[in-house]
């Protein structure tokens, strides 16, 4: 037996690895992880959309020596079993050079350390040119004539990444320019969501000197929020935070709100787990199969803190925009998701408990008080009323609750017992029309259908909600009709 290197062709292996899936701005997120890492407090994002255009990446982190910045530029520079800081985001020894090359055709990383400036950087021409793994280092001549290299001048420490050359872009449109910008709007959105945690306490990020706020997914800033009972996972002597939080009604989210977790398609489909590793943001928006996205548990969103110990259990991938929930702790999220789906279920604008029945859902819900006494409300929760929240905007919804508040106000309850006291309430039910009521059901869940709404979910609730709920030949009718769909 005999051993010999095999060493990985240049040229092919670098721009296969460009193909790890990386969207944009998943690609500059995984930049700026090396700048948090880094410790940095500020970090500027600068793009240029002239004639070449280019995106800068700086901080004022620790730093680089020149033979740090050779490090951090080669491969798999580092082990991802090895132990690592407590806060450290990497984890594969790839980020910065996949993401980056991800994009465009050159990479430049310029760091400042101890006063000293070095440079390195990837060009994939150069390196299929020479069909070998070569960087390109830089004197301080060739550094100054980088473009707005003199951002380093600002900073007492920190790194300089430059990105150039947006191949792979240029190719998919016809207008670079305007594509970079709608790139980095939609980027700015996902910094503000990925980093959140760290931009409410830590540090300031900025595009373009336009400063990049948070956006707080869980709208702890909204008094209607609920906060849920915090949960500790130990998993190998290693500890998994969980706490739900159960959003507000639509009737009661302000205009920030409203900017922070979009539109009413984003609301229902970005609820479920928001899994954070050392505070970043990893995967959100789904309920690893334990739950099913509906109408009822849209307000629901439950965060999960795991720390960088555990990222073989959860598969997180290069990207770090993916994980899988490991069976080991699914038992234990179970009831998690049980009680904050429950939570998102019974959200009212009121204050009570339902005092009938649970499995039907009633036009007139009777509600008991702490008192003893008893109050009448409309039930919010009729699909009858969401499907017009899914159809109006902000203060059409308003106009619609203020109407139910004062239906259910000048409700006739001295008028009603009198009556009532004295035999004169009219109980006997006329006769129905079935068909009608089938037609009139069926039109509502099409309508649902055709304006892209859960028209499922939506037949679901129609049919364990008053009237249609006292009619089961109706129901069973409507079932049949909706397998003919599906």
């Amino acid at each position: 037996m005999y051993c010999k290197e095999s060493i990985p062709f240049a040229p092919s292996l670098i721009e296969s690895m460009r193909s790890l899936g990386y969207s944009f701005e998943s690609a500059i997120a995984d930049i700026i992880d090396n700048s948090i890492s880094a410790k940095a407090k500020r970090i500027d994002i600068r793009f240029s959309i002239g004639e070449e255009p280019y995106i800068i990446i700086l901080d004022n982190g620790i730093g680089m020596s020149a033979n740090e910045i050779e490090e951090a530029m080669r491969y798999g520079c580092k082990n991802p079993l090895n132990k690592r800081d407590k806060n450290d985001l990497g984890r594969f020894g790839l980020g910065l050079k996949s993401a980056s090359l991800s994009q465009c055709r050159k990479l430049v990383v310029i760091s400042k350390k101890k006063n000293k400036i070095s440079g390195f950087s990837w060009d994939l021409d150069f390196v299929i040119e020479n069909g070998s793994w070569m960087l390109i280092g830089y004197s301080q001549e060739e550094l100054e004539q980088f473009p707005e290299i003199g951002l380093l001048d600002n900073v007492k420490s920190g790194t300089y990444v430059l990105l150039q050359n947006f191949d792979r872009i240029e190719e998919s449109t016809d207008n670079l320019q305007k594509t970079l910008m709608n790139h980095m709007d939609i980027t700015i959105d996902h910094l503000s969501l990925v980093f959140h945690r760290f931009l409410e306490k830590k540090i300031k990020m900025y595009i373009n000197n336009q400063e990049i706020e948070p956006k707080d997914p869980f709208l702890t800033s909204n008094k209607s929020t609920q906060v849920k009972r915090t949960q500790k996972v130990n998993v190998n002597g290693v500890t998994i935070t969980v706490k739900p939080y159960i959003l507000p009604h639509l009737t009661k989210l302000t205009n920030e709100d409203l900017v922070k977790v979009g539109n009413k398609e984003r609301l229902r489909n970005e609820q479920g787990f928001y899994v954070y590793r050392n505070e970043r943001l990893i995967i959100w928006g789904t309920w690893f199969r334990l739950e099913r996205k509906d109408e009822l548990s849209k307000l629901a969103r439950v965060m999960v803190d795991i720390p960088s110990e555990l990222d073989y259990m959860w598969n997180i991938d290069i990207k770090k925009s993916s994980a899988n929930l490991p069976d080991i702790i699914k038992r234990n999220l179970y009831n998690c998701v049980l009680e904050s789906v429950s939570s998102s279920e019974v959200v009212h604008t009121y204050r009570g408990r339902r005092s009938q029945r649970e499995s039907i859902d009633y036009v007139w819900q009777r509600i008991e008080l702490r008192d003893k006494c008893y109050e009448y409300k409309i039930n919010r929760f009729l699909p009858q009323i969401r499907i017009l929240e899914e159809t109006l905007d902000r203060h059409q919804l308003k106009h619609l609750n203020d109407l139910l508040n004062q239906l259910e106000e000048q409700f006739p309850i001295n008028a009603l017992y009198i009556d009532a006291a004295k035999g004169k309430i009219k109980e006997e039910k006329n006769l129905v029309d079935t068909e009608k009521i089938y037609k009139e059901l069926i039109e509502k869940i099409v309508y649902a259908k055709n304006n892209g709404m859960d028209y499922l979910g939506y037949a679901d609730l129609f049919m364990k909600s008053e009237p249609y709920c006292n009619y089961r030949e109706v129901v069973e009718k409507v079932r049949e009709e909706i397998n003919l769909w599906t």
